[in-house]
């Protein structure tokens, strides 16, 4: 009994010491209006959406009670209409022509894709299929056309269902994604040169694994490269799924924090470098994978995940289309006898009576995955200036009238004490109101909704709890200064790392009119190799953090993340060069790009 104590004890003090160790501030001005490019105002049709075309009352009610633009995803386009009219996947039926060619059609917002076994096949007739998916989509209603026509679904995680030698054969795997890739770029090109349909995006591959980092980032060469450098030109934008968990295949990944940062600053990175601009992010689906049974518990798991991402994706509006949470609607496909008749793992709506043939359903009910649109649905305006102490501590700020909305996430696996600094307007505060939601892992989630003193300054913020404080003052805000967030690329990326070679970056026509910069520094290796470079902003060293968003992804073969390092304004110029050097060799800097906040003129 008492090593049992003792050691409670210890955890309780160690608790307490992780707890208190760095003091987590978060600063915000909401008198200063923060761009990202030159975005400010929040676009909330691309993040607050559902992952269902769904258009019944229950549908309609949700659109509107929870202040959500109708914009999902639907299984259906080209190649199953097809397979169905001729029996067979390469089989195209001849269509009536279209009288608008010439007139640009009009779309409605959701993204089109389809499975990969009713779209391809070794050796489809490529081209064939690219001029029966123009008079596919010319010949349907504008409810029925997409804004993003994405042609697969994670269709390289199939390939080794498309070809007869062994599964993941290295030769037969290029072959077949080689071919899936042109297929999309014989789309793209056939739509860009149809002006009825250039109100539609093509975007792919729609990647299931994005674990660039493996086999010495093998992975990104053999899938999402492959899939650019023969696809990428002729694209309107690159589809990918982020998850904490397993999809499809892989390993296990909590991808939440610096894993995702890093995946799409390569993917910017190389885009940068290649097309001389970024070509917009469209994330298809997002979250946490749930196990295949349905429980209430397990579905709610994925919210925390969907709250941990949306922070991250929030800071890349300017180069994102869509974001999609990865939450259904009701799933009625789901209700078979074969499935015990359980909703699937991820809907919004599961039956009151559940257990029975869809025929016997006496209604619906929302899941507890409601409580994600609960906790945003009144977020709205325009961004202002904040920022936070510690890495784990995700924020987000946005002012409209005379309300400030601060919303606030913890990605630490321990419970953190946050204080609120307001470095204006903090005596003129009416009204504090509080949102939260905590998703824990084997019990139901706390929602909570309530207000607090005027006078709070300090919250605590547990393990999977994201709060959203809605401050009501006195009279309108007004701005009186507007700051810009800016990222500079270097051409070079994907670096390998050799033990005291230095790894040198250029960035040029920088503005150094500026009130802080950073470096993403993003790397990709073994566990035991060094993440604390010796860097050099041209030529003076500056100080590397111990500390990333997010965990320490011990559970991965490889470590991938970024790493966020501050750097003195001063050492700035209007060209500049970086320089990288480790003392242990193996692995690779994927990506450093330089971060500024300049003060807008």
């Amino acid at each position: 009994m008492k090593e049992r104590l003792r050691l409670l004890a210890v955890v309780v003090l160690v608790s307490i010491t992780t707890v208190t160790a760095q003091e987590n501030v978060v600063r915000v001005n909401p008198t200063v209006q923060k761009f990202i490019g030159e975005t400010s105002q929040l676009n909330r049709t691309k993040y607050f959406v559902i992952h269902s075309s769904g258009k019944d009352e229950d549908h309609q009610e949700f659109y509107r009670d929870y202040n959500v633009v109708p914009c999902g995803r639907g299984f259906y386009g080209p190649g199953i209409a097809a397979k169905k009219k001729t029996g067979a996947v390469g089989k195209y039926p001849k269509i009536k022509a279209s009288k608008q060619s010439e007139l640009a059609l009009k779309t409605s917002r959701f993204v089109g894709t389809e499975h990969p076994r009713n779209v391809y096949k070794e050796g489809v007739d490529i081209d064939a299929f690219a001029n029966w998916a123009v008079d596919y989509f010319k010949s349907l209603k504008t409810e029925d056309r997409p804004v993003w026509y994405e042609p697969m679904n994670e269709p390289f995680v199939h390939a080794k269902d498309f070809y007869d030698e062994k599964d993941w054969d290295p030769v037969a795997e290029v072959r077949v994604k080689t071919e899936m890739s042109e297929l999309y770029n014989a789309v793209a090109s056939k739509f860009k040169q149809e002006p009825s349909l250039k109100a539609i995006n093509v975007i792919g591959f729609g990647s299931a694994w994005p674990s660039f980092e493996l086999k010495d980032f093998n992975n990104w060469e053999m899938n999402m490269k492959l899939f650019l450098d023969i696809a990428g030109e002729n694209l309107d934008g690159i589809s990918y799924h982020l998850y904490d968990g397993i999809n499809q295949a892989g390993q296990d990944n909590k991808r939440s924090g610096s894993n995702n940062e890093a995946i799409m600053d390569l993917i910017e990175n190389y885009s940068f470098s290649r097309w001389g601009f970024i070509k917009p992010h469209a994330i298809t689906e997002y979250g946490g994978i749930a196990k295949k049974e349905y429980s209430d518990i397990k579905n709610v798991q994925s919210i925390r995940s969907q709250n941990n991402m949306i922070f991250g994706l929030l800071d890349r509006e300017d180069r994102l289309d869509i974001s999609l949470p990865f939450t259904e609607g009701k799933a009625t496909w789901h209700l078979t006898k074969a499935n015990n008749y359980l909703p699937y793992k991820a809907v919004l709506w599961k039956p009151i009576n559940m257990g029975v043939p869809k025929n016997e359903i006496t209604g619906w009910e929302y899941t507890d995955r409601i409580y994600f649109y609960d906790l945003w649905k009144s977020v709205e305006g325009k961004r202002v200036k904040i920022s936070t102490s510690n890495p784990d501590i995700q924020t987000q700020a946005f002012v409209k009238g005379n309300k400030l909305y601060l919303a606030l996430n913890n990605l630490d696996d321990l419970a953190q004490e946050v204080t609120i600094d307001f470095q204006s307007l903090g005596r003129e505060i009416k009204q504090i109101h509080k949102k939260s939601l905590t998703v824990y892992k084997e019990k139901v989630p706390v929602f909570e909704n309530k207000k607090l003193k005027k006078s709070t300054k300090t919250l605590e913020i547990k393990f999977g709890e994201t709060i959203v404080l809605e401050y009501t003052f006195k009279k309108a805000i007004e701005f009186k200064a507007q700051i810009v967030k800016k990222r500079y690329y270097s051409l070079n990326y994907l670096e390998p790392i050799t033990s005291n070679k230095a790894i040198d970056f250029e960035y040029s026509k920088v503005n150094t009119d500026l009130e802080s910069a950073s470096l993403s520094m993003s790397i990709g290796r073994k566990h035991k190799r060094s993440k604390q470079p010796i860097v050099k902003v041209n030529g003076t060293v500056v100080e590397i953090p111990t500390n990333w968003e997010g965990y320490d992804q011990s559970n991965r073969k490889d470590f991938f993340g970024m790493i966020e390092i501050p750097v003195p304004v001063n050492l700035l110029k209007k060209n500049n060069t970086v320089s990288v050097s480790f003392p242990d060799s193996t692995g690779h800097l994927s990506t450093l790009v330089l971060n500024t906040t300049a003060i807008k003129a």
